[in-house]
């Protein structure tokens, strides 16, 4: 009777045991949640084509147009003038600026002129027999030479046996070769070539100066050339004669100046072609590093986007009319630092105006417009 008193009461145990256990499973389970909702908000910008300026910018060095390099073309010591040639001295068209000691030179030919009238006077007596009625010709032009000036032209000959008679006496020949001599006097005084200033200076009066030496730089302060580097994409756009506008490094001035070259090759480290502006006005000055905007006509019925916005450089996300994003496609027109023009989005489309991590297109958001101002 106890054994089935206790198989009664274990039998009991276990049964109350699993209706515990069901009843304290049940306790445990976590109440249903609401699944939160995906929709977002989504600034949107409102496309309004326009006709926008095209305006390319950038900054450069500006160089004097008018601007030369002077260097000796014979040896001397450097003479004192009225000026001296130093940073700063203006010359004006024509006005010495630089002189060299030629007294060795000039005294050779002298030298070479008074052979040569030696050589017509020798020429005289056999020209009498030969050809009479010449002679008064060549008399006339032997009294015509003066030592210390440059030599006349040759007389001109009648006739083949007179010209060959004088190329056999040399005649020519002498003639050119003291021509030689009188263009390479002129080479010891150097004069300005155009009204301007002189913006380098290597020598000092009483130096020496050698053959091929660099003297300095003598520029014309009048007129300058702003050379800048656009993209090759940009230089498309632009045309000879375009108007820019030149700005001060610290934009306190501004000039006016046109597109006077555009340089037809691409440069192969930068990709970037070479602009150059013609440019003149007070406070301009030699190795200044302006900015400029080139205007350069108008892109016509096109919107602009901020960069950040596309995605692969050519998507965009709008919202459509049932509130859920739309990817699109765009076409740029142009890349700017910050934004790109792009064409054929149709007035008041709504895109995307910043970015939402996860965005797909088919989203649902909840559409807000941006302030565009």
């Amino acid at each position: 009777m106890t054994v089935r008193k206790t198989w009664i009461i274990a039998i009991l145990i276990l049964i109350l045991g699993g209706f515990a256990y069901v009843y304290i499973s049940g306790l445990k389970k976590s109440p249903k949640r609401k699944a939160k909702s995906q929709t977002v908000v989504a600034p949107y910008l409102l496309v309004k084509n326009a006709d926008l300026p095209l305006i390319v910018e950038g900054s450069g060095q500006l160089i004097a147009k008018n601007r030369i390099e002077i260097f000796a073309e014979v040896n001397g010591v450097l003479q004192k003038t009225q000026k001296d040639f130093r940073a700063g001295t203006h010359f004006r068209k024509g006005e010495l600026m630089i002189s060299i000691d030629a007294t060795e030179h000039r005294a050779n030919l002298y030298a070479q002129r008074s052979e040569f009238q030696n050589l017509i006077t020798s020429l005289l007596p056999d020209m009498k027999m030969e050809f009479p009625e010449e002679t008064e010709k060549w008399e006339n032009y032997l009294n015509s030479i003066t030592v210390e000036k440059n030599l006349p032209p040759i007389p001109e000959t009648n006739s083949k046996k007179e010209k060959f008679f004088v190329t056999g006496r040399k005649v020519y020949s002498t003639f050119y070769g003291i021509k030689n001599l009188e263009a390479r006097l002129d080479k010891y005084l150097i004069r300005a070539p155009f009204t301007g200033i002189v913006t380098q200076s290597n020598i000092n009066p009483g130096g020496l100066v050698r053959t091929g030496q660099k003297i300095g730089v003598f520029s014309n302060t009048d007129l300058f050339e702003l050379e800048l580097s656009v993209k090759a994409s940009d230089a498309s756009f632009i045309k000879v004669k375009d108007k820019a506008i030149i700005i001060s490094a610290d934009g306190n001035q501004q000039w006016t100046g046109i597109v006077s070259r555009i340089n037809a090759a691409i440069d192969i480290n930068t990709q970037t072609v070479s602009i150059f502006i013609e440019t003149k006005g007070d406070g301009l000055r030699e190795g200044m590093f302006p900015k400029a905007r080139i205007e350069s006509g108008v892109h016509e019925n096109v919107y602009e986007i901020p960069r950040n916005l596309l995605t692969e450089n050519e998507y965009i996300f709008s919202i459509a009319n049932d509130s859920t994003l739309v990817r699109t496609q765009i076409h740029p027109v142009r890349f700017l630092e910050k934004s790109v023009i792009v064409k054929d989005l149709p007035n008041l489309t709504k895109i995307l105006g910043r970015n939402i991590p996860g965005a797909f297109s088919g989203m649902k958001v909840i559409p807000s417009p941006m302030d565009q101002n």
